[in-house]
């Protein structure tokens, strides 16, 4: 937390003073969300109407060197009849960017939220809080210094922490600190990029886990708008525990990159892992990839994400270490109207942590519309689902959002400054 804070007195607050384009302003909003499903139970569903309504604080500067984007919004819940679930909910995303001389630059980026919702904000977290609507708080902040020792290479350092902290003492707490250092170098048609970086993870009651990794790629360029290259990566994994398992995972992935025009871009990697554990017995292995599509139309716009392979499962609701996993998303928005747009959402996730096998299907479709020039409303579907090999992970939630939001001001100058 205390973080969180120095990085906006000294980032923020000189930004908002000194900047040479400024842009603020200030909404009013009230969700309303009816949802079948309150504590996410396959064999006790409980529905309930949870208000929540609050203001957003919005702030853009940029100058000739720097540049910064500022987001608060506080809010308070309101659940008709379980009441001892109101709750505060609290959501800063801060992003500041320097140029400190004409090589070197300086990048910090965070992002700050409280809720009680048992489905976390941040899309790269799996696990749920099942049962229970207890508040929980998160940050996960990032300062990066980046060099360019020559044209279009660079040597950048950098460091990370996510902070998540429960209100449920059956939920752990976790600390992630993330410190890596990269060299990469442009050779006209060629480039390339050797990293290293360590993660320590430290918990309430478990043992620590550290990683070491480092990874080296190597590229064509094909075109300007076009390049292949080449990744291969290792991880070592230690466990404090001496119950805990060590083990060390390879990676090898072939990528493709093209972007024809400014509203059409590609991105797919394809890849194999293996993960040898020292203690033997736990080995694994498979089939990484990435996919990134997105095509923009006039009116209408697709979007075709995912990425599969294995990750860290810690500092989540439930830490489940190394997970094999595959997720995909789905995605297209359509302007119906000058004043009205419709979206629609597809994700798929399966997941294996060694202990049960996952999966997780997801749907949602909205409709927006611009009311007046500052009111404006939206309309939500979305259901989800989670099979599992354990059934207590299992759950169906169906939940309807109906949400206005008033644009009470906004201009280029703070009014007390």
């Amino acid at each position: 937390m205390y973080f969180l804070i120095l990085s906006i007195m000294f980032l923020v607050i000189p930004s908002l003073v000194m900047g040479q384009s400024h842009f603020y302003s200030l909404s009013l909003f009230l969700d309303n969300e009816y949802t079948d499903n309150l504590y996410l139970d396959k064999e006790h569903k409980e529905d309930d109407f949870v208000s929540n309504a609050g203001f957003l604080f919005s702030a853009a500067r940029s100058s000739r060197v720097s540049s910064m984007n500022l987001s608060y919004s506080l809010s308070r819940s309101f659940y008709w009849s379980q009441g001892e679930n109101d709750s505060f909910r609290h959501n800063l995303s801060l992003g500041y960017n320097r140029s400190l001389t004409k090589k070197l630059s300086f990048d910090f980026r965070s992002i700050y939220y409280r809720t009680e919702e048992p489905i976390e904000p941040d899309r790269e977290v799996f696990e749920e809080r099942l049962g229970k609507r207890e508040p929980y708080y998160r940050i996960n902040s990032s300062a990066n210094i980046s060099y360019e020792y020559w044209k279009n290479s660079f040597i950048k350092a950098g460091l990370s922490i996510n902070y998540l902290q429960n209100e449920d003492p059956t939920v752990e707490d976790s600390r992630i600190y993330n410190e890596f250092v990269s060299i990469s170098k442009d050779f006209v048609k060629y480039f390339s990029e050797l990293r290293l970086s360590t993660t320590q993870r430290e918990f309430e009651t478990t043992a620590p886990v550290e990683t070491w990794q480092i990874s080296f790629s190597q590229g064509y360029k094909l075109a300007h708008n076009k390049n292949v290259s080449f990744r291969f990566s290792f991880d070592k994994t230690q466990d404090k525990d001496p119950q805990g398992e060590d083990y060390k995972t390879y990676n090898i992935s072939l990528m493709y990159a093209w972007q024809p025009t400014k509203t059409e871009s590609y991105h797919f990697s394809l890849g194999y892992f293996w993960k040898n554990s020292d203690d033997k017995g736990n080995d694994e292995d498979g089939i990484s990839f990435s996919v990134a599509y997105t095509k923009r139309y006039k009116l209408t716009t697709y979007s075709v994400s995912g990425s599969g392979g294995y990750r860290y499962q810690y500092g989540e609701a439930q830490n489940e270490g190394f997970t094999k996993y595959y997720d995909l998303s789905l995605s297209a928005s359509h302007k119906i109207s000058k004043k009205m747009t419709g979206t629609i959402n597809l994700i798929y996730r399966w997941e294996d942590d060694q202990e049960e096998i996952k999966k997780t299907y997801g749907f949602n479709c909205s409709l927006s519309r611009t009311i007046t020039k500052n009111l404006s409303a939206s309309l939500t579907y979305s259901y989800r689902q989670v099979d599992s090999d354990n059934p207590n992970d299992e759950y169906e939630v169906n939940s309807l959002f109906f949400k206005i939001n008033y644009l009470f001001w906004q201009g280029k100058g703070l009014p007390w400054l």
